[in-house]
Order: structure tokens, then C-alpha cells, then sequence
């Protein structure tokens, strides 16, 4: 699945998780999700939107940089007994995400903690509230990210979600957060090359979460060659030269102003990049204003997928432009490429 699609099932676990509290049913029914994938994903930070959506808080627990006291308590002498300090991390009320994060990765003390997270909500006498949900996330052995064998009684508690890398999706999130226009029509552009490039050897490579950086770093106030330094040390040297000559193509585009005042009339460029480069200005400056000029203009290109994508990654950044009788006419007559997206 991609990140919106881990979002949804996520966002779906914690409501009925909250349902079965509500219900009276015992812990061990409720649902712990595991989110594998590569590293630069975005899985951290779809879990922080989903709590935020949800109203809930949340507590992040890496697993690999903890040491197992700090973990699991520290040992403490209490009337002739030993006990356990309750972990200064774990909550004591309230409503949450509990999450797990780097779950493969931990050593295989830690995994035993974890494992009485998972499979009884508590560590030693210590006891996660029943309004808290623990969620786990790690990458892949593949990734060569220092990953432990999982023993199978924590396997088999969990519900395994994979997440791969989406260039539409990522763009879809990154125009509704209002990126770059830039780095969301390469990342459509070169989908398959640049966009996700995971590197277990290389300090720097392409990632959503790489990329999503960018845009900050092409704000930076420095000179052309400094500010493609510090792309390059986001996304490597690779991505960053093929992003740095997309860039030059940017420059030469035909004048978004223009097209919008005489939409009938404004060029029409002939080769994909360019193509992709001006849906990137275009659904950046549309507003409801000048989207019926916009649509108008759209309406001219031979190959209506550029349009799509142009009228997909607009409206996401500005919903508003759904309500517009220029999108629900454009939606109407295009419904079936519509259904692609």
C-alpha cells in the first residue's frame, strides 16, 4: 500500500481500537499495526497526523536508541523487593498513539519489552492506560538498517502493513501542503528514477522524506551554486544534477500570466518535461479566480493526462476550486480519467 493508503487503514485501526474500549472488550482484541517499509517513507509522520486528526496525543518510543532500563523501568529496591521505576514515557492517563518506532531494529532485550507492550499493554507491573493504542514501525532486512530477527510470538501479534513509495500520492500530500511547485512536477516527472531511490551505502538519496525537505532548502537565502549544494546533500549528487537541468527547464517556461489572460491563445509546449514542469506552475498559481481561464487553456492540451494532473494536484492544494463551476463542469466531462487518479 502507499503512505495515504497506510494513513486510511491507520486512522481506521485507532477508531475501532477506541470502539472496543467503548465496547468493554479485553485488550488482547484489540488490533497493533506494524509498518514496514524503506527508510525516508514518511511513516512517523503520517502516524503524528493521524493522532492529530484524531485529537489524540503521541508518545514516539525509539527502540534502538533507548537502553533496556530505560526501556523497561529501572530496577529499584522497594521494602526488601525489587520493583521497577514506571518509564518516564509512559503514560498515565489520557488518549494516544504509543509508537514503537524502529521495532526491527531493536536489540533483543528491547524486543522482549516491546513485546509485552504489544501483547498485554503494560511493562512489568506497569500498565499502559486502555485508552492508548500502540502502533510499531521499522524498515526492511533488505535495507540494511541493522535490523534483528523478530521472534515469532511478536510476529505473530501484529498486523503487517507494507508501504511502498507513490510519486502521485506523495504529490497529492506535498501540493495540499503547499510544496514547491518544482519538486512536486519532477517528483511526477521523473516518478520512476528520482523519486524514491533508497540507498543502504550513500549518505544522501532521493526519498519522499528527502524530497519534502527540499523545499526548504530551495528557500534557503544563498547564491544558485551554494543552494544546489545543499540539494544535492538531501537527494545525492545523482538526483541533484537531474533536478538541477529540470530546473533550467523551468526557467523557459511560457508565461503563466499570460495564459491565464488569454488562455485560447497561450503556448503549448511540445516535450514532457517541459510539459510536467508548467502543470507544476499552473496548479500552483490556480485559484477561483482564474480557474476558469485555467481550465480553458487545460481543455487545449493534446494529451489530457497533463490536464489531470494540472486539475489533481490544484484542487489539493486549494479545495476551494472543487466548488467551482469551471472544476465540476472539467470533472464532468472528464470523469473517466478522473478514475485513474
Amino acid at each position: 500500500m502507499n503512505i495515504p493508503e497506510f494513513a486510511t487503514v491507520l486512522s481506521a485501526v485507532i477508531r475501532h481500537n477506541l470502539q472496543l474500549h467503548a465496547d468493554g472488550a479485553p485488550l488482547k482484541e484489540y488490533l497493533v499495526p506494524m509498518a514496514w517499509g524503506d527508510p525516508g517513507l514518511g511513516k512517523t509522520d503520517i502516524a503524528e497526523a493521524v493522532a492529530t486528526d484524531a485529537g489524540l496525543e503521541l508518545i514516539y518510543a525509539d527502540l534502538v536508541t533507548r537502553d533496556p532500563a530505560d526501556l523497561g523501568g529501572m530496577p529499584w529496591v522497594k521494602d526488601g523487593r525489587t520493583i521497577r521505576c514506571r518509564p518516564d514515557w509512559m503514560p498515565i492517563d489520557g488518549r494516544g498513539i504509543l509508537y514503537l518506532d524502529e521495532l526491527p531494529q531493536a536489540g533483543i532485550v528491547n524486543l522482549n519489552i516491546a513485546a509485552t507492550l504489544i501483547r498485554e499493554h503494560r511493562i512489568g507491573e506497569h500498565r499502559l492506560p486502555a485508552t492508548w493504542m500502540v502502533v510499531c514501525a521499522g524498515n526492511h532486512q533488505h535495507n540494511r538498517a541493522g535490523t534483528t530477527t523478530m521472534p515469532s510470538h511478536v510476529r505473530n501479534r501484529l498486523m503487517h502493513l507494507y508501504i511502498d513509495a507513490d510519486a502521485d500520492r506523495w504529490a497529492r500530500y506535498a501540493s495540499a501542503r503547499s510544496l514547491d511547485p518544482l519538486v512536486i512536477a519532477y517528483n511526477r516527472y521523473r516518478a520512476q528514477e528520482y523519486h524514491h531511490k533508497f540507498s543502504p551505502t550513500d549518505n544522501a538519496y532521493p526519498t519522499p522524506r528527502s524530497w519534502t525537505a527540499c523545499h526548504q532548502a530551495l528557500r534557503l537565502a544563498l547564491p544558485d551554486h551554494l543552494k544546489r549544494a545543499c540539494m544535492d546533500g538531501l537527494i545525492g549528487d545523482s538526483a541533484g544534477a537531474d533536478f538541477a537541468g529540470f530546473c533550467d527547464i523551468y526557467k523557459t517556461l511560457p508565461d503563466v500570466d499570460a495564459i491565464i489572460a488569454d488562455p485560447d491563445n497561450g503556448a503549448i509546449p511540445t516535450d514532457p518535461m517541459t510539459n510536467y514542469a508548467l502543470i507544476g506552475a499552473l496548479s500552483y498559481r490556480a485559484s477561483p479566480a482564474n480557474f476558469p481561464a485555467m481550465i480553458q487553456y487545460l481543455n487545449r492540451l493534446p494529451e489530457q493526462e497533463f490536464a489531470v494532473v494540472c486539475v489533481h494536484d490544484a484542487t489539493a492544494r486549494d479545495p476551494a476550486l472543487m466548488a467551482t463551476s469551471a472544476y465540476q463542469i472539467w470533472a464532468a466531462v472528464h470523469g473517466d480519467l478522473l478514475s485513474g487518479h
